[in-house]
């Protein structure tokens, strides 16, 4: 259905195959990690749940921010690119199956989502960088901004039906969360099992067009010592981005801004929670900010093309700003929830693919992709710990959950002043 729409709408077999990667890992994000995994740890892990979903971010965005730009310089290399995203790829897909398992405990459920989120983050780095392999830069912007769009749609359609399980437990459970069909019970883990079972197939399905079709088209020749020589351009291109003001001040920008945003996708629901949200509430706020961010995403890749990317990345640090502010009220009025979710709808995903393909058009050798979103993804990494742990803190501190996200207001400051030293190349 998605590959026929796709081509209709005028993408290549290699564009279409790129987008439906982000189809497929788009549903086993929201499943997952953005509903279930927090509910299901809040259910059975004692004390405040959004401080072990914030650590459990913190430790798996540590290990990727290490990874990331070594794997990323090796990737350059002909025919490693997509050789070390099968890899993630799979890390992930076995990860989020035994996250899926109802009979371990907390322990083993926060080991096993770190496996999982170290398998989805490696592949998305390879996945970004192969944005450079199947489009130049005049439709960079328009593929870029199609990939999150049909994420949206490609992860609420089936989560519709993935959810099913988890809404039976949660409207018609008894006491313990339990559901008596005739001779079977489908207790409330059995049935957060079955919901992040099928999003991780979803995901492993509309994986196989980007291993099939996307292949790597700018590269290095390979060499003999590929771990040594990869060390040797992973320093040299440290000192071109230090060298290269524009790109470093950019990933500076982007460290700090982008903090808000992965915060909010990783633990807004375990936060909406913590405030009295309950768990129906939370599903329904979810899918109405994944039905908002379709058009969104789509339109946000047009204002591109008519104010540029740099204007449409502070309208994003803007529109998170009002996140942040409507989440603080919350526990005072429950209807600001909605004005979140119209807020995130609107701007998530156009800030995302702006981000992306923005940083596409900085790097100065398209054969040196890999290297550069390997860098670029430390960035990404780094501000996936920062935030959780301020949020994390600040909670422990005051003992208010409310307070916890206003520690991301700060970040979003810094990342809009260096936005400002950056030199646009669309207008040079």
């Amino acid at each position: 259905m998605f590959t026929r729409i796709l081509t209709k709408l005028g993408f290549t077999k290699e564009e279409t195959s790129w987008i439906l990667y982000d189809v497929g890992n788009s549903a086993q994000v929201l499943t997952t990690c953005t509903v279930i995994f927090p509910l299901l740890i809040a259910k059975i892990t004692p004390g405040d749940s959004s401080v072990y979903v914030g650590w459990a971010n913190a430790v798996y965005g540590i290990i990727l921010a290490f990874l990331s730009p070594i794997l990323g310089t090796m990737a350059d290399y002909k025919g490693q690119k997509m050789r070390m995203f099968k890899w993630f790829l799979f890390i992930g897909i076995f990860g989020g199956f035994a996250l899926a398992l109802p009979f371990i405990d907390y322990k083993m459920a926060i080991l096993f989502f770190v496996i999982a989120m170290i398998g989805y983050n490696g592949s998305i780095v390879f996945y970004d960088a192969f944005i450079v392999d199947v489009c130049d830069d005049d439709r960079v912007d328009k593929v870029s901004a199609a990939g999150y769009a049909w994420g949206y749609i490609g992860s609420v359609l089936p989560f519709l039906i993935f959810i099913i399980p988890f809404a039976l437990v949660t409207l018609m459970g008894d006491a313990e969360g339990n559901v008596v069909l005739g001779d079977f019970t489908l207790t409330y883990r059995l049935a957060c099992g079955l919901t992040m079972g099928m999003a991780v197939l979803w995901w492993l399905f509309y994986s196989r067009p980007m291993l099939k079709n996307v292949r790597q088209k700018k590269y290095h020749e390979p060499v003999e010592h590929v771990v040594r020589e990869s060390f040797g351009r992973l320093w040299h291109t440290f000192k071109n981005i230090r060298q290269n003001k524009n790109i470093f001040l950019f990933c500076l920008s982007y460290f700090f801004y982008i903090d808000c945003v992965n915060t909010v996708i990783k633990m807004a629901v375990s936060l909406a929670t913590e405030m009295g949200v309950s768990d129906i509430m939370s599903l329904i706020v979810v899918i109405a900010i994944n039905i908002i961010a379709f058009p969104g995403a789509i339109y946000y890749g047009r204002l591109v093309e008519r104010f540029g990317s740099k204007t449409m990345i502070y309208a994003g640090i803007i529109g998170y700003l009002g996140v942040v502010v409507a989440g603080v009220m919350i526990p005072v009025n429950m209807n600001f929830i909605w004005v979140v979710a119209l807020l995130v709808g609107l701007f998530q995903g156009g800030i995302q693919s702006v981000s992306r393909s923005y940083f596409a058009k900085l790097i100065p050798n398209k054969e040196d992709s890999n290297e550069y979103f390997g860098f670029f993804s430390v960035f990404s990494k780094f501000s996936s710990i920062l935030g959780p742990v301020a949020v994390s803190v600040i909670i422990m501190i005051t003992d208010e959950t409310r307070y916890g996200i206003l520690g991301l207001i700060p970040m979003m400051l810094i990342g809009a002043f260096f936005l400002m030293l950056v030199k646009d190349p669309e207008k040079q």
